[in-house]
């Protein structure tokens, strides 16, 4: 990361954001297809394709309203631990037909702002009730 040219509305360098693989990531993705190819030949596979690329992991500290469908609460605190906040892609339930990138820096950023606020509760976070939505809510009005 570093600063580029362009400014922000205050007059101050916006970040820029530069990315490529280490010879040890080339080297992981490498081994991985191998690995999986392996897996699939071995269960019976026919007409296997890779890809060459990679993809942001998503869902699986999943965000939601308790601990009994989720991970961690809308501060990304995990749900019975103290002080252990999940700030990347596996808060979010879905990715959606985009890159989650932007998505993450979003809600880490707004953590972060929370937590200079001081609005993140010390306590353990409790359960939010969920709101049982009627039809016309979902789908709009019947007719």
């Amino acid at each position: 990361m570093t600063l580029a040219d362009v400014t922000d509305h205050h007059g101050l360098p916006v970040a820029r954001f530069d990315h490529s693989l280490h010879d040890n990531d080339k080297k992981n993705i490498a081994y991985a297809k191998r690995f999986i190819r392996g897996l699939l030949e071995q269960s019976g596979a026919q007409d296997i394709i890779a890809v060459d690329r990679f993809a942001h992991l998503i869902g699986g500290n999943r965000m939601g309203f308790g601990p009994q469908d989720s991970v961690v609460n809308s501060d990304h605190k995990v749900w019975g631990t103290e002080n252990l906040f999940v700030t990347d892609g596996s808060a979010c339930p879905t990715q959606g037909s985009a890159n989650p990138a932007l998505t993450i820096m979003a809600l880490s950023s707004r953590l972060g702002e929370r937590f200079s606020r001081n609005q993140v509760p010390d306590d353990q976070p409790t359960p939010q009730p969920r709101r049982q939505k009627d039809r016309a809510e979902l789908f709009g009005p019947v007719g």
